[in-house]
Parts: structure tokens; sequence; C-alpha cells
């Protein structure tokens, strides 16, 4: 299911920083997600997801929860190269074709 949720700000770390490096996606690709058009899917305890491309076509899938007492602000707990399945949700939803990149 699609949904929008109004992303502000991320919260980093050491810990989170060092999680999405083990999938060879930096702080940066995140933060590019979410300057653009993300779409949000399923929520499980809490989580996120949000698929979104990055300006070399790659498209990620951001896992996401929000931080208690700041209203706008998530912290990102993984993020990877969006599955095949993903990115053609991503397509369906919004139209935009992505380059197929993982």
């Amino acid at each position: 299911m699609y949904r929008r949720i109004d992303v502000r700000g991320l919260r980093w770390n050491a810990w989170n920083q060092e999680h999405i490096a083990k999938h060879e996606v930096t702080r940066q690709q995140v933060e590019e997600v979410f300057q653009g058009e993300p779409i949000y899917v399923g929520s499980y305890a809490g989580r996120y997801v949000a698929i979104g491309p990055i300006s070399t076509g790659r498209v990620l899938a951001v896992v996401i929860r929000p931080v208690t007492g700041a209203e706008g602000t998530y912290y990102p707990i993984s993020a990877r190269p969006a599955s095949r399945k993903e990115r053609r949700y991503y397509e369906d939803v919004t139209g935009r074709v992505s380059d197929g990149s993982t």
C-alpha cells in the first residue's frame, strides 16, 4: 500500500551509518532519496520502507522509524538497493522508469 509521510529530517549515528555501508549505501545517498519524492510501502512495528531513486538512477529501499518527541524526524535503520519487485512497484506508482541497477 502506497502512502505519504512527512520526513523533515533524518537522525544519524555511527551504528546506522556503518549498517547501511554494509549494503554499499552511503548516508548521502539515503538523504538524496528523501530530497526527492520517495514512496512509502507497508509498515511494521512503527517502521516504514521508503523507495526512491538517487541521481545515478539507482533505486534504494530505506527502512525508517519515527524519532519519539521529534515530529518529522526519522531514524534510518537500514538501506539497500531496491529489489526488482520494489523497483517495479516504484515505477508503477510514479510512472517513472529506473535504470534497473542494484
